[in-house]
């Protein structure tokens, strides 16, 4: 019998085990890495996702912002116009810009879109705009109107090209208050008398309303004063001597003082804004409107004292506005006795313009004329003082506008936007975020008029007054000074 012996080594029964566990690690960590890719994929799509989602609420915020910023110009008298995607506003990171359509009927839709990262976002309303001027008001004493004995109202229209005298005029005036309205002896109403909802009429002897005494349905509110901005001046004090000429298109003033037989003229077009206007016994302040309209803000104290004169180039009340601001009594003249925020007793006795307060009170003095129109907190008419109605003034740039809200909608957003979702949205529009305007900057219309002091692109100062539409913005390298006015 024949052994046979096997040279090598055994054959361990633990082998193809030890193989088997290899094969089953490397597929357990080749599972991890696909999951933890997975779920690395999945993690950095929500947060994209989540990124995404911020972006787009910011993106609604601003196009709400822009809907915001839009109604608040319609009840300014603008027209909703915001900015463009070319020249959009910039408002922190973001963008925005509102297109307005004239729908009809006094409505007005206004769509907004804005961006922000790569969000984007248009939103829509209409509005129903009611224009409210300050003449739409009619002749307004807020509290209460007082007419002193033999004093009128009535109305006429400067526009008319015959000239017809005020006291043939036959149209109806508006007069209003959200409180009582009394009548002296002899006073005559030629048009409505309409009192607040609570308030009444009560007639004097000989006294007379032509039209209705019956009470208004809601009371009336006053339009606020929006004062503008303009170029500090230094403090004006002007004693008697040779007449001194205002003609700064725009000019804001501490102080003007005229002292006793001064002579200044407020040449126009000019905006002036003055904290105090005093004019003393004596003393002269004319009103210069042949080369286009004054309007003089008053935010503290107008004091035209006994015996000063008030004159004016041309009989035309279109031309100028009175707009006092200030309100409350307080001693502003330092001696020691407290100050009403208007006193006004020239001894000059017609004006011709727009004479608002909408938060003091106006007293015309014994014998006094208005041609144009006024309102006032409250409203007295000295005995024998006469409100004549301009209705020309009807036609004149809304003061603003009493906005209501009929729909909202979220829009689709414009295709050309939404190609391009790249998380600058400055980027996108191809815009420097760093000459881009605020947003109350940028409401813009071809319709308006425009005060503009700029260089041009060799770098000479200059200066335009006129329709924005008949301005060349190509030849400006920088703005100066810049002021949309209503047409």
């Amino acid at each position: 019998m024949k052994t046979q012996f096997r040279f090598g080594r055994a054959a361990s029964p633990s082998g193809p085990r030890r193989g088997g566990v290899l094969i089953a690690t490397l597929i357990l960590v080749m599972s991890a890495g696909a999951i933890s890719l997975c779920l690395l994929q999945v993690d950095s799509a929500r947060l994209r996702a989540q990124v995404a989602g911020i972006d787009n609420k910011r993106a609604f915020n601003l196009a709400e912002a822009g809907l915001s910023e839009a109604y608040f110009g319609l009840t300014t008298g603008r027209t909703g116009n915001v900015g463009s995607a070319a020249a959009p506003a910039k408002f922190g990171d973001g963008l925005f810009w509102v297109e307005a359509t004239d729908l009809g009927n006094h409505r007005v839709g206004l769509e907004s879109t804005g961006m922000a990262g790569s969000g984007r976002a248009t939103l829509g309303i209409v509005v129903e705009v009611e224009p409210v001027t300050i003449a739409s008001l009619g002749v307004l004493g807020a509290t209460t109107v007082t007419l002193g004995n033999r004093s009128s109202v009535d109305a006429f229209d400067s526009s008319d090209p015959q000239g017809l005298p005020v006291e043939l005029a036959e149209i109806p005036v508006p007069l209003s208050s959200n409180g009582d309205i009394v009548l002296g002896t002899l006073a005559v109403i030629h048009g409505d008398a309409t009192p607040g909802p609570q308030g009444s009429v009560t007639l004097g002897l000989g006294s007379l309303v032509t039209g209705s005494t019956r009470p208004g349905a809601t009371a009336l509110s006053l339009p606020t004063i929006l004062v503008p901005e303009a170029p500090q001046q230094a403090d004006v004090v002007h004693a008697a001597g040779s007449p001194r000429v205002l003609a700064d298109p725009e000019a804001s003033y501490d102080s003007i003082r005229l002292l006793p037989r001064a002579d200044l003229t407020f040449k126009g077009p000019a905006t002036v804004v003055v904290d105090q206007l005093t004019v003393e016994d004596g003393a002269t302040v004319n009103v210069d409107s042949s080369e286009g309209p004054v309007q003089i803000y008053v935010t503290d104290w107008l004091n035209f004292q006994s015996g000063s004169k008030l004159a004016f180039s041309k009989e035309d009340p279109v031309g100028v506005s009175l707009l006092v601001t200030a309100t409350g009594e307080r001693d502003r003249d330092g001696d020691g006795l407290a100050d009403a925020p208007i006193l006004f007793q020239p001894a000059s006795r017609k004006l011709y313009g727009t004479f608002y307060a909408p938060n003091a009170p106006i007293t015309l003095p014994e014998n006094f004329h208005l041609y144009g129109t006024t309102a006032a907190s409250q409203l007295t008419l000295g005995n024998g003082a006469s409100v004549h109605y301009d209705i020309a003034l009807q036609n004149s740039a809304a003061a603003g506008g009493l906005v209501q809200l009929l729909s909202w909608r979220i829009v689709e957003i414009p295709v050309t936007i939404a190609r391009d979702l790249s998380v600058d949205p400055f980027e996108a529009l191809a815009v420097n975020p760093a000459l881009l305007l605020a947003p109350a900057e940028t409401h813009t219309d071809a319709g308006f008029l425009i005060r503009v002091e700029y260089k041009d692109l060799s770098n000479a100062t200059h200066y335009y007054s006129g329709p924005e539409s008949g301005f060349d913005w190509g030849q400006v390298s920088r703005v100066l000074t810049l002021k949309r006015l209503l047409p």
